[in-house]
């Protein structure tokens, strides 16, 4: 497929079908990459990459992603998050949020200065900042989160002031005492806030989202649903984010969180334009069967095509990369491939405030491609104009 040379960060691709979110850019036939960005001409005779038969897409962004290979992203050694988001760079994931589960104040605030450390020296450019999950969440919907990490909204916000540099998104409970405080403050300084692991009600959700609250973390997994505690039923989280007009969300579609009719509602209510495909990935992917791992302050095990905690009560986040579950969600719900892959790319992109650098093929977007076969497994990565072989294989079931 990738013609030999000595490549530089200029290339074309042609012969395939390009998939591209915007309307205005469905009619081209070629995607050109001049000095790393996408560009409508490159005088510097671009290495040609023949993509004939396969569908050309920008490269998947990744906004829930905790690990790969036995390696955790609260680990403070930047080996091994160049080794996590290397494998999932492999596996066709070009832009990626290293998301920290809950832990102690002393390894979170190690992690975000691995993340800064890397950014200054760019030498991890799949990694465009921190989403932090947690440690503000309800106990009683923590999932696989660690009980005795879990912190209150006032002291969290002690701890991310002054506020660390590459944190883009925090997911947090917006019920909580002294949330208000916390969205406030994260909002106001480009932090895009996400409701998750949540009691929350639709008077809650409504309240932060007047604050500035604008995403909602992994539909069905650890958020209030439907009760009925009289006579009259009370809509939890869950219904409040789809019933919203202007929340984005996100489902991981690994095959084993969600089932395809949920998956088929999600898609119903948010849109493709407002629903993402994540891959909740733990330092269980790439991992065999049977094999013990850590996330954040928390103990999973691997099992075929997915992971749990040690006492097998809860899920423990997916083994499973995106491209994999871009391919799952649409052979569960016969989504279109555009929408499938809109999902994971500019819908992603926009609800971490990367978009247009990241998840299109606009001329100055950042020149990030994946070349996916028919059944949308990876059959080359570009990052930066740079080609990328060897994919990662995982998520089997």
């Amino acid at each position: 497929m990738i013609s030999r040379g000595n490549f530089t960060d200029c290339v074309v691709i042609r012969s395939g079908t390009v998939i591209h979110p915007d309307p205005e850019q469905t009619r081209i036939r070629q995607v050109l990459i001049c000095r790393g960005s996408v560009s409508n001409d490159c005088p510097h005779e671009p290495a040609p990459i023949d993509a004939s038969g396969c569908l050309v897409s920008p490269g998947l962004v990744d906004i829930h992603l905790h690990g790969a290979l036995g390696h955790d992203l609260t680990e403070p050694d930047p080996a091994a998050w160049n080794q996590v988001l290397h494998a999932h760079l492999l596996a066709g994931t070009t832009t990626a949020l290293a998301t920290l589960a809950s832990t102690g104040p002393a390894e979170t605030a190690a992690a975000l200065a691995t993340a800064a450390e890397l950014i200054a020296g760019r030498q991890t450019p799949t990694l465009a900042g921190v989403h932090l999950e947690g440690p503000c969440l309800a106990p009683e919907q923590r999932g696989a989160h660690d009980p005795a990490h879990l912190r209150s909204a006032t002291q969290f916000l002690r701890e991310l002031t002054p506020l660390p540099e590459t944190l883009r998104m925090v997911t947090l409970a917006p019920e909580l005492p002294g949330a208000d405080e916390l969205i406030s403050y994260l909002v106001a300084q480009g932090v895009r806030v996400s409701a998750g692991h949540s009691s929350a009600t639709p008077e809650h959700l409504a309240r932060a989202r007047r604050l500035g609250l604008s995403h909602i973390a992994h539909l069905w997994s650890g958020q209030s649903t439907l009760t009925r505690p009289q006579l009259h039923r009370l809509p939890g989280l869950l219904e409040a984010a789809l019933a919203s007009d202007e929340l984005t969300a996100e489902v991981i579609a690994d095959g084993h969180h969600l089932p395809a009719a949920l998956l088929t509602i999600a898609l119903r209510c948010l849109g493709p334009e407002r629903l993402c495909l994540v891959s909740d990935a733990t330092a269980g992917t790439g991992l065999p069967p049977g094999t013990a791992f850590r996330t954040g302050a928390s103990a999973g095990r691997v099992h075929a095509g997915y992971a749990a905690t040690e006492d097998r009560t809860s899920l423990c986040g997916s083994v499973t990369p995106l491209a994999v579950t871009a391919a799952r969600m649409r052979e569960m719900t016969g989504a279109r491939v555009e929408d499938v892959l809109t999902m994971a790319t500019a819908t992603p992109a926009r609800a971490a405030g990367l978009y247009p650098r990241k998840g299109s093929l606009l001329p100055g977007a950042d020149g990030d491609v994946v070349v996916l076969g028919p059944d949308l497994s990876v059959r080359a990565v570009v990052l930066g104009g740079r080609p990328i072989t060897a994919p990662l294989a995982g998520g089997g079931r």
